[in-house]
């Protein structure tokens, strides 16, 4: 055996680099790979940061106490600020009183939350159940801190209430262990780009409590949303102990690389104190930038970010209707995505990973395979079977991405995408 593998980690074997990661190295001139954020308020934060510096000029005391370890669970000047507007963007209530700041847990991006929760709950081989397909930052992690995955199918609104009871009771007598978190992205989900209907929302609610299982409610693309915005699941964990909440700056502020959740009050602690030996703490200066940010600017500059999406979107959408081959589609009402898949058994046969590589690249285009959003190992449930299988991959699956540029270049590259398909399927 190479003497290196010998010192390394097991994970480290087990689990391959990113598709993601890997696709971000290539340029394209058609890019609709990686979930880049391409709206952003560029104006704004060089007027936050000439204020701040404005801040600091005047008192060197105010740069050594910005310009600090902060607390692990974040300011609590941003933590306020955030507090306040999930409560009114969600309707939380267990975050509406004066002190409920402190349910909020500040992190270097949404994605050091989810590997935050499932550090502090998972056990080697304890049982987590995801959509098919699912955001490989989590189904990944899952398999990293030694969990085992069980994905649940879903169809154009998401992860389908009966089948995800149906693939707990079976996972649990199946490999003899307690399903221990249901994954969910409510809005606009990673790859797929479905939105939950309010009464899938509260059904998987009730099933998470009817299992005593654990939800991480992941609502990354909350503020990204074309249409009216629909009440999270934590709205209906009243007493604040079902549901982890999690979503992200990331979208609407890229730069920033923060996320901020709502744990179970029993949860929050050891969050914390998980959070302190990763990092020690988030970085003070992106968090004031962060509460100057959300506290002044957010709202007049969302609207006009989110509508440079929906343009993209439906540049997007109305290009794949036109040129692609018969196959599923998704429509999405916010967010970064469309997923595409052939119909049929060349779901499974084609291979879009091979197709980014031999075919898409060299015309200047890229996607994300589907194969890329599934865990390393795991198991699926068979809806035709009502039973647990091996993990069954939508290789001919694809993520196209139209949030990073223009919606004349979207429309153009999703062309091109939907002639190559027609040439190669």
């Amino acid at each position: 055996m190479d003497p290196i593998r010998e010192i390394l980690a097991n994970w480290t074997q087990k689990i391959p680099e990113s598709e993601i990661r890997r696709l971000l190295k290539n340029k394209t001139k058609y890019y609709l790979a990686g979930g880049l954020p391409g709206n952003l308020p560029t104006k704004i934060f060089p007027k936050i940061l000439r204020e701040l510096a404005d801040y600091y000029d005047s008192d060197s005391q105010n740069v050594i106490n910005e310009f600090q370890y902060g607390q692990t669970a974040g300011t609590p000047a941003l933590r306020k600020v955030l507090a306040e507007r999930i409560h009114r963007r969600d309707g939380l209530d267990i975050i509406s009183g004066a002190d409920d700041w402190e349910k909020i847990l500040i992190t270097t991006g949404s994605q050091q939350a989810v590997y935050i929760a499932l550090d502090i709950l998972i056990n080697p081989g304890d049982l987590v159940v995801t959509p098919s397909p699912a955001y490989l930052g989590f189904v990944t992690t899952v398999v990293k801190v030694g969990g085992h995955v069980v994905t649940a199918p879903t169809d154009a609104d998401g992860l389908i209430p009966d089948y995800v009871e149906d693939t707990i009771l079976k996972a649990e007598k199946e490999f003899g262990k307690k399903v221990k978190i249901l994954y969910v992205v409510e809005d606009s989900d990673n790859p797929k780009g479905t939105t939950l209907p309010v009464k899938r929302r509260e059904q998987l609610y009730n099933i998470a409590e009817q299992h005593d299982v654990i939800v991480i409610a992941d609502s990354a693309y909350k503020e990204m949303q074309f249409e009216e915005k629909r009440p999270s699941m934590k709205t209906l964990d009243k007493d604040n102990e079902r549901v982890i909440y999690t979503s992200s700056t990331s979208k609407e502020a890229a730069p920033l690389r923060l996320g901020y959740s709502v744990l179970p009050d029993f949860l929050h602690t050891e969050a914390e104190k998980a959070k302190g030996y990763i990092d020690l703490c988030t970085p003070t200066i992106t968090q004031r930038i962060a509460e100057i940010y959300y506290e002044k600017y957010i709202d007049e500059q969302l609207p006009i970010i989110v509508q440079k999406y929906k343009e993209q979107k439906d540049a997007a959408y109305k290009a794949l209707v036109e040129t692609f081959p018969e196959g599923d589609f998704t429509n999405p009402t916010g967010g970064f995505f469309i997923w595409w898949q052939p119909k049929g058994e060349k779901a499974y046969t084609f291979d879009v990973r091979k197709f980014n590589q031999e075919v898409l690249h060299p015309n200047e285009v890229l996607v994300v395979p589907g194969s890329a959003f599934y865990p390393p190992s795991g198991h699926s449930y068979d809806p035709e079977v009502r039973g647990i299988e091996p993990l069954k991959v939508i290789t001919g699956g694809m993520r196209i991405g139209y949030s990073f540029i223009s919606k004349d270049m979207v429309d153009v590259g999703v062309r091109k995408l939907g002639d190559l398909l027609k040439e190669n399927l």
